[in-house]
């Protein structure tokens, strides 16, 4: 699975690339959402994990702005956040996507990459 990763701190994005990799998945990453969608736009993920708050271009706009594209307003996203979750209705975030808070659990990011799998399957 192409999986492509949008945060700002760079452990994070490193944590997240180590561990996807571990599943098998391909992954790139981006340190802002500008760069998730050129990457997203030249590369045809099937998953997208993003951060809300990131310089540039912030998670939430980096969602709406995939749904414009239609080669990639299928590709399921995840949302990995410090956003408390009373926040999220008035970013925009459908609740059908994925949330999951930092700090980071992988045990979480498993079963929501799962889920995905299995759907597309």
């Amino acid at each position: 699975m192409r999986t492509l990763i949008a945060d700002d701190d760079v452990f994070v994005r490193a944590l997240l690339t180590d561990f996807l990799s571990e599943l098998g998945h391909e992954v790139r990453s981006a340190e802002d959402g500008l760069k998730l969608v050129e990457l997203a736009l030249a590369e045809r993920p099937d998953l997208v994990i993003t951060d809300l708050y990131m310089p540039g271009m912030a998670g939430a706009s980096v969602i709406a702005m995939l749904g414009m594209y239609p080669d990639l307003a299928g590709i399921p996203v995840i949302v990995i956040t410090g956003a408390a979750p009373d926040d999220l209705c008035s970013m925009g975030i459908s609740r059908r996507i994925p949330v999951l808070q930092k700090p980071v659990n992988f045990a979480q990011i498993a079963v929501a990459v799962a889920k995905i799998t299995k759907k597309r399957e």
